[in-house]
């Protein structure tokens, strides 16, 4: 049952990263048992602390938001098969705002680089596709950059999955089987100021949140994942829905992570652990996020895992069968399905 909240918890994860092993760690128990309530109680938190710096270092993430001062004629050869017919990429790549869309987004999807004929990796499956790029002239070092944060984030994910593990009540290391053939998705977000003519259809673009009409700039909705990392900008506008209905306001802070579960894992943890509905609003400015969806191998069966009190009463699912399915509901990736 979702509790009725008022704030979203801010944890100091320094004990996570100061190195050694065992229950001893300085802080590093207590750490888990902040993680772990906010799981089961908000499926919401932010992590902070200066540690968090060696993720993502100042500059990095601007310069990836590089990518969106590119001409629509340099991001157009990238953009899904939805948006551009002619391509070839369904799944990764770049989508644009759609006028007429509750959501009002542009972004690009990035995905691991595998080996050519690497069989975690069967190309024929709808989850798995290579990456489209930029040329390098038009973006020098953009690339390697893009690389450097994926490592980062796929990191941070597991050094986070550990901290849930031992919450459980599992060994340490027990969801790292799962991720060795991750297909997790880098995903950077432009917002710019909502037109009228992209509400244009659009029943609900408005919203009054503490007595300001705002626009919406990403619908209502739950993640369709794992666990969600997200790095924000400063601007704002991040809100979860409480238990009572009301939305809290997710605080934009320096050296930090929004971490937000999604509906993968609440199923994988027997609805222990909860995902929640959340949106963003406008307020007239151009907004940047940088989401990562920590994934494991699109193959990986999530059994429910037990708990003390009861044995699971869920079924297994797959996870590359669980998100094509929950993804028909979203702008961006709806219609992934199949391949042509």
């Amino acid at each position: 049952m979702q509790h009725t909240f008022d704030e979203i918890p801010v944890i100091d994860t320094s004990p996570l990263f100061q190195g050694g092993d065992g229950a001893g760690k300085p802080g590093r128990d207590g750490v888990d048992r902040a993680i772990g309530g906010a799981c089961e109680e908000i499926g919401f938190f932010v992590i902070s602390g200066a540690a968090l710096r060696e993720f993502a270092p100042p500059g990095r993430l601007a310069s990836l938001f590089r990518f969106f001062d590119l001409p629509e004629e340099r991001k157009r050869p990238l953009a899904r098969r939805r948006f551009v017919p002619a391509n070839t990429n369904s799944y990764r790549g770049y989508f644009p705002t759609v006028d007429g869309d509750l959501s009002f987004k542009e972004g690009i999807d990035v995905g691991p680089e595998f080996v050519h004929g690497d069989p975690r990796y069967p190309l024929e499956h709808p989850l798995i596709e290579r990456n489209v790029w930029p040329d390098e002239a038009d973006l020098p070092g953009w690339r390697a950059e893009i690389g450097a944060h994926y490592a980062a984030m796929t990191d941070l994910g597991r050094i986070l999955m550990r901290s849930m593990a031992r919450y459980l009540g599992l060994e340490e290391g027990w969801f790292d089987p799962h991720f060795e053939a991750t297909n997790s998705t880098l995903r950077l977000l432009h917002y710019p100021p909502r037109t009228d003519a992209s509400l244009v259809g659009v029943a609900d673009g408005h919203v009054v949140h503490d007595g300001v009409r705002r626009p919406v700039m990403a619908e209502n909705h739950v993640d369709s994942g794992l666990l969600t990392l997200l790095y924000q900008d400063d601007t704002g506008g991040l809100q979860v829905r409480n238990g009572a209905g009301r939305w809290i306001d997710v605080p934009p802070l320096a050296d930090s992570f929004v971490v937000n579960l999604g509906g993968a894992l609440q199923h994988w943890t027997d609805r222990r652990f909860v995902a929640t509905a959340h949106r963003v609003l406008g307020d007239g400015r151009e907004r940047f996020s940088a989401p990562f969806f920590f994934e494991p191998a699109v193959d990986a069966v999530m059994h429910p895992i037990p708990s003390a009190e009861r044995p699971p009463h869920l079924e297994p699912i797959r996870y590359g069968e669980h998100l094509i399915r929950a993804m028909q509901s979203f702008v961006e990736t709806r219609g992934v399905a199949t391949k042509s």
